[in-house]
């Protein structure tokens, strides 16, 4: 069949426009994946936390080295003191993060710069299945404001040594082990009851390292309320039990400021010596409150060390075993300019998988039900994982701010400022307006 010139302009038309797409077609290279198939997000992300150890840099090394995405990722650590005036400045200058890794601990006082996942996106019911009683702090009224990935539960170490020389072959287990069977034993004092080798650090704040956490975790195993949002805002009830316990923070202040008053017979600690920490590395301390994340560091400071962890001590008649824990989660901050590159970083990073990476390769505990269930086979991973089940945290306004109001609560009644009942509806008071 001839085709009329008009009809041949036509084909040759389509020909060309046909060569021309599969042109193109041969040349488009589609664009990276994420981890869970869909097309990769654009642009960088910045995280910054306050979370210890390598775990968050190298996880993102290896996306990274998968998908190309991933190198346009950083991470961010900022020591916990000096956080929250470089995040203040960073976005006074228009140059903070797109997303903070930060401790439950600066919740509240963080909550305004933050976007919650709302109830309707990740529900409650998710939130309660997937992760661990503790993690659930941030959960909040009108939403879930940060993805939660680890949590670094307060543990007791101990010196192996200087409980065998003693006849002790493990740590102890209850409060009433600790000061009834074992503290006479290890004990050691001159005549003028100035002190040559520590127990425990406790009652003193300024060179006990983890004052706060040691207090905090005090105040759990007496039953306290903590502090809890209403419609109201949040409503403390540090000194109001749940479990039908009189007075949990008195009885906390009490505990705690005993052993740093020389006429107690529980004398083991004050102002003049170390921290309590350099004291455990130096084989003056015989146990030492600290974090989980902790224990490769005292490995490094003193490799001859001969120490372990182990829970801490609970009361002989508690019914529950309770810790405290610091908390960490991603939230993704109200100023990013890339809020979906960043909500799929986030994701991705709090998939069961990265998170536990996260958490372990940080020595910290991860918080999903999964991961805890599967168990840890790691020289301390072991108790951090039974630790972090029993882990709890409470909702403080300013991390500086309620130091300081404990630190003044156990110093007054050290120096008889106060009576312990004056101190504690003064640091009461103190943290109301606080928030």
């Amino acid at each position: 069949m001839k085709l009329r010139p008009f009809e041949l302009a036509l084909v040759i038309i389509f020909i060309v426009l046909a060569l021309a797409a599969l042109a193109l077609l041969s040349s488009y290279e589609r664009g990276p994946s994420t981890p869970d198939g869909s097309l990769a997000f654009t642009g960088s992300v910045q995280i910054w936390g306050t979370m210890p150890g390598g775990g968050m840099q190298d996880t993102i090394a290896s996306l990274a080295e998968q998908f190309d995405a991933y190198r346009e990722v950083t991470y961010r650590y900022i020591p916990p003191a000096q956080f929250n005036d470089q995040l203040v400045n960073a976005l006074a200058d228009g140059t903070g993060p797109d997303i903070v890794l930060m401790s439950h601990e600066y919740l509240v006082d963080m909550r305004r710069r933050i976007v919650p996942y709302s109830y309707e996106v990740v529900s409650e019911r998710d939130i309660r299945d997937a992760y661990i009683e503790g993690a659930q702090i941030f959960a909040l009224n009108d939403g879930l404001y940060a993805l939660p990935i680890a949590v670094d539960p307060l543990v007791l170490y101990w010196n192996r040594d200087l409980l065998a020389t003693q006849g002790f072959l493990n740590a102890p287990r209850t409060w009433e082990e600790l000061l009834n069977v074992q503290f006479g034993a290890l004990i050691e004092r001159d005549f003028d009851r100035s002190i040559r080798r520590g127990v425990v650090a406790l009652g003193e704040f300024n060179n006990v390292r983890n004052s706060f956490g040691v207090m905090s975790m005090l105040l759990t195993q007496a039953g306290s309320g903590g502090v809890v949002e209403s419609e109201r805002g949040y409503e403390i009830k540090l000194q109001e039990s749940i479990a039908g316990a009189i007075n949990p923070l008195r009885t906390a202040i009490e505990f705690y400021t005993r052993f740093s008053q020389p006429a107690n017979s529980y004398y083991s600690w004050n102002r003049s010596l170390p921290q309590d920490r350099a004291a455990f590395v130096g084989e003056d301390l015989v146990f030492y409150f600290g974090y989980a994340s902790e224990a490769r560091e005292i490995e490094r400071l003193n490799p001859n060390l001969n120490f372990d962890i182990a829970e801490v001590p609970q009361g002989a008649a508690a019914s529950v075993r309770r810790t405290y824990g610091q908390f960490y989660g991603l939230a993704l901050l109200r100023s990013s300019d890339n809020s979906n590159a960043a909500y799929a970083v986030m994701a991705q990073l709090n998939s069961p998988q990265q998170a536990t990476d996260i958490a372990v390769n940080s020595g910290l505990a991860p918080v999903s039900r999964q991961a805890i269930s599967a168990g840890s086979n790691d020289t301390y991973g072991r108790i951090a994982f039974a630790s972090a089940g029993i882990a709890y945290g409470w909702l403080n306004p300013d991390v500086s701010t309620t130091n300081q109001i404990f630190a003044t609560m156990s110093s007054d009644v050290n120096q008889n400022r106060r009576t312990i009942d004056q101190s504690v509806n003064d640091g009461l008071q103190r943290i109301e307006q606080a928030y």
